[in-house]
């Protein structure tokens, strides 16, 4: 939920206070996680801190696990979502490659064609995602299988071999479109012997999703035939 106004550098004062003391920091303990002493957090709490500081607001927010949006009263939601916590991350290391990439890759055509390169291997990130989605679901109820369990121990072998196999046989897939594509970018300069170009890189993402889609319908209809089934 959304407030109207910003909060004023007092009020902001008040929620480091209200939020460091819910997490039972001291206050030299809070300065020592954003690199400032203990008058400094005393000045923030009792002065308070300027809502348009967003390197300082960024900060304490990190420090006492919430959001800038909840210190600077834009936002009512204290704790982080996962999509929160994701979008930092990745943020960082956006904000990085387009540092590097800038600096000291010369020419916005090598410039574009290595972002084109990252934008595909994220594409392929995400289809692994969902991969890993699907394994751990299966890996769980492997793991929970009573009935399996008490099989396979009478042949001595242990759950988690199991587990380990089920999951190295979902993974397999988009492990090698990974590698398939980066292979793709290596030799992508190798005088035509392999015929590798931009295109056909792009076909390996597009090839990708496709051999997902048609999993993902498989996952659906076994699941919907173990419902209806009598």
């Amino acid at each position: 939920m959304k407030s109207k106004e910003v909060f004023s550098p007092k009020q902001v004062g008040q929620r480091v206070k209200e939020r460091r003391t819910e997490l039972g920091l001291s206050m030299p303990e809070l300065g020592k996680r954003i690199s400032v002493n203990k008058s400094t957090i005393q000045r923030y709490e009792a002065d308070g801190v300027d809502p348009k500081r967003t390197m300082v607001i960024n900060g304490l927010a990190e420090a006492l696990l919430t959001t800038p949006e909840w210190l600077t009263g834009l936002s009512d939601d204290k704790e982080y979502s996962s999509y929160t916590v994701c979008q930092m991350e990745l943020e960082k290391h956006i904000k990085s490659y387009l540092e590097t990439v800038t600096s000291s890759v010369k020419g916005e055509p090598h410039q574009q064609l290595l972002t084109t390169f990252l934008g595909q291997l994220v594409d392929l990130y995400a289809i692994l995602t969902k991969y890993w989605a699907i394994s751990m679901k299966k890996v769980d109820e492997v793991a929970e299988d009573e009935g399996l369990k008490e099989s396979i121990g009478k042949y001595a072998i242990h759950i988690g071999s199991i587990t380990e196999q089920v999951y190295q046989k979902e993974m397999e897939v988009p492990v090698e479109d990974m590698k398939r594509y980066l292979d793709g970018i290596l030799h992508f300069y190798d005088e035509g012997r392999t015929q590798i170009s931009v295109p056909k890189l792009l076909g390996m993402v597009e090839e990708a999703e496709r051999r997902l889609a048609a999993k993902e319908s498989e996952q659906s209809a076994k699941v919907h035939k173990s419902t209806v089934a009598p």
